[in-house]
């Protein structure tokens, strides 16, 4: 369970480059001098609700920080509205396929879920300043490892589960990966903030909505969790 800082309220005012590198853990260590090596070769983009920030088949050699909002990925632009294949929050990256594959292409598309801002570096320049901070390297290595282990996972949920095991598999993804424990009712629970929809969760464990919903409202009634507007409450460890 990765214990996540409590996300800061977004203020008024546009951020600089360097406050939104501070915002995304990878950086958040770095000194003033290697913090604006990496500040004076970004680019700031912004993106609305359902604009593609990458399309498959794109061979750009760079690397993506989401510094507000969230991003899905798709398998090929084609099916982009039927099938999730991970959602990406503020702090991850993506980009390194294109990167370290040597024909620098990628089949993932990537569309922004809601507004969407991320920090774009180039790719050789970004590898280069990083190969300089051992500690930076580490972390990379160390999340993209993590995204690979997502990707293991989803795809033995969706060959080996039944639909509600997958359903599940889902849930539990989110929470290893984004939940907050906490003191809920003087009991201790997992916080699940800015959860995923229900369609969502269908898309990306390869369901129809309504059947998501029968599944929650299932868990909600036998008191494994329960829902707010954007939060989710686990309260207790879910069935096998």
């Amino acid at each position: 369970m990765r214990i996540k800082k409590q996300e800061k309220k977004e203020p008024d005012i546009p951020l600089s480059t360097a406050e939104l590198l501070r915002r995304v853990d990878f950086f958040s260590d770095l000194n003033e001098a290697a913090l604006s090596r990496f500040e004076r070769m970004a680019t700031v983009q912004s993106f609305q609700n359902e604009e593609t920030i990458v399309l498959a088949g794109d061979a750009r050699k760079a690397i993506f920080f989401i510094t507000k909002g969230q991003a899905k990925i798709f398998y090929d632009s084609k099916y982009s509205r039927s099938s999730i294949l991970s959602l990406l929050g503020v702090g991850d990256f993506f980009g390194e396929i294109q990167l370290l594959n040597e024909s620098g292409k990628s089949y993932l598309s990537v569309i922004a879920d809601g507004e969407c801002t991320v920090i774009i570096f180039p790719g050789r320049n970004f590898i280069n300043e990083m190969m300089n901070i051992s500690e930076l390297s580490y972390l990379f290595l160390k999340e993209t490892v993590k995204k690979l282990n997502r990707a293991y996972m989803q795809t033995a949920s969706l060959a080996m589960n039944t639909i509600r095991g997958r359903i599940k598999a889902c849930l539990m993804q989110f929470i290893d990966e984004r939940g907050v424990r906490i003191q809920y009712k003087n009991e201790s629970a997992i916080k699940l903030k800015n959860r995923p929809t229900q369609q969502q969760i269908a898309e990306m464990s390869g369901t129809s909505r309504e059947t998501v919903n029968r599944e929650l409202a299932v868990l909600i009634k036998d008191g494994y969790m329960e829902l707010g507007n954007n939060d989710l409450i686990l309260l207790k460890e879910l069935p096998k």
